[in-house]
């Protein structure tokens, strides 16, 4: 365990495109964690992917890289949700996106969640592509146990599947059987989102970088807000006549989603990293005894997490960013460009 006795240096690193590229380690990265392995310097792997428990991510990581790494030293981008919403919504309905995720969400401690697809085999008038033929119970009322938040845990399984149930719970307060509430102006969003992904893109094995979560949160925007300028306009539906330029023109006058974000570069992840390295040192260290970096390939991800901490950073070109630093502005501005997570050790001289 490390002591408070100096300055201690502790890492936040990234996994996508700085140690990994999905699933085969960058050249590299595995001598460079077995390095701060061996020097007991603190780290946590903090990821804006998800889908998983932490100890499901740390079995795998410590496999692939030959380190051992504990559930306690990884960061999901749905982590903060343990703290932050679990408490709360552990004995409510809620709706959770991402393939087989409610299954990690129940293992949360969220008792009644249920993925989109679980969701929709219940209300099979939802996604008539998803209903079979002999399903008899076509209208489910959820009044009296009605869906209090809609938690992304991933990506979704299937976009259009996953927008529409979405925009039902939304537009409904929770009950799809009953009216559409939120197209009236004056009613309150009482359905709770919470995204766990900022990032618009990532790296991958492909050539060009790939859609995430930040992506599919503008297509949700977007359609709340087209839905009730729309409503706003024409009656309590879309009109059959409407056109998808005419929902555009009207978006500036809709009613915008309501949610909360978590994962890179929000404070409460931030938090969450901070609570884990100060785990792995003496109990008498405090934040102010380290050093952190952040470590990873995305500036308005892993250096602007640092940035709004108050951290240092270290920006890799060894995953979706390879530009020009001084083209990089404000909480996008890293401390330092390196070539590579193992090339950031070297000129810190840790070996």
């Amino acid at each position: 365990m490390a002591s408070p006795s100096r300055t201690l240096r502790a890492f936040i690193l990234d996994i996508d495109g700085c140690l990994s590229k999905e699933g085969i380690p960058i050249p590299g990265s595995k001598s460079a964690l077995q390095t701060l392995h061996s020097n007991q310097i603190p780290l946590v792997v903090c990821t804006n992917g998800g889908g998983q428990l932490e100890s499901t991510r740390a079995a795998k990581l410590s496999q692939t890289f030959h380190v051992p790494i504990t559930s306690d030293q990884v960061i999901l981008s749905h982590t903060p949700l343990r703290t932050e919403v679990v408490p709360r919504l552990k004995e409510d309905r809620v709706l959770i996106v991402g393939e087989n995720c409610a299954e990690v969400a129940r293992g949360y401690g969220l008792t009644k969640a249920e993925g989109i697809r679980e969701y929709c085999r219940r209300h099979p008038t939802l996604f008539p592509r998803r209903r079979e033929a002999d399903d008899t119970n076509l209208i489910v009322d959820d009044s009296d146990d009605p869906v209090k938040a809609i938690l992304f845990f991933e990506d979704p399984e299937d976009l259009g599947e996953a927008l529409q149930l979405m925009m039902d719970v939304l537009l409904t307060n929770g009950n799809p059987s009953g009216p559409r509430v939120l197209l009236n102006g004056e009613v309150k969003q009482e359905v709770e989102v919470w995204f766990t992904n900022p990032d618009l893109v990532y790296s991958g094995l492909a050539q060009h970088p790939r859609l995430t979560q930040g992506s599919y949160r503008l297509c949700l925007e977007a359609l709340i807000q087209s839905a009730t300028a729309a409503a706003g306009c024409t009656t309590s539906h879309y009109s059959l006549h409407s056109t998808a330029d005419d929902l555009q023109s009207a978006s500036n006058v809709g009613r915008r989603l309501q949610a909360a974000t978590v994962g890179k570069p929000t404070r409460l992840t931030g938090k969450t990293a901070v609570s884990k390295l100060l785990q792995q040192c003496d109990a008498t260290t405090t934040e102010e005894d380290l050093e952190i970096w952040t470590v990873g390939d995305n500036p308005y991800s892993d250096v602007a997490l640092a940035n709004n901490m108050g951290w240092s950073s270290a920006l890799v070109r060894t995953g979706i960013w390879d530009g020009d630093v001084s083209l990089l502005n404000g909480s996008a501005r890293p401390t330092r460009v390196v070539d590579s997570f193992g090339a950031l050790l070297q000129e810190l001289n840790i070996t």
